[in-house]
């Protein structure tokens, strides 16, 4: 069964259409986002996640946003992949701020 990508395009040309390097992958059921091939975010069941550490966990946190999760072997399994709001799509300023976020944190773990 071929997947939509009417999300997934959304995604790379409206909101992240002005942002150099940005290119897609598929991934299980859904895309990585990579800037520069560096991974910094994905999309599953029609909804981005930015790629984050511990810090930018908490900050996206204690500001209402949520963690990427999925089950396994009936335990909930939480990542470092933080949604982001409706609102902050539209907010090429809050989208090139997360974008640049996800990317040191790409990035510190490969130098």
């Amino acid at each position: 069964m071929k997947k939509d990508t009417s999300y997934l395009e959304y995604i790379l040309y409206d909101v992240l259409g002005h942002i150099d390097g940005i290119t897609s992958q598929s991934m299980f059921s859904g895309w990585g986002i990579y800037k520069d091939n560096a991974i910094i975010a994905i999309i599953t069941d029609s909804e981005l996640y930015f790629k984050t550490n511990k810090e930018l966990k908490e900050k996206y946190i204690d500001n209402d946003y949520h963690p990427f999760s999925y089950n396994r072997n009936g335990k909930t399994v939480h990542l470092n992949y933080m949604s982001v709001k409706a609102e902050d799509l539209e907010n090429k300023d809050e989208i090139e701020r997360r974008v640049e976020e996800s990317y040191e944190v790409s990035i510190e773990k490969i130098i």
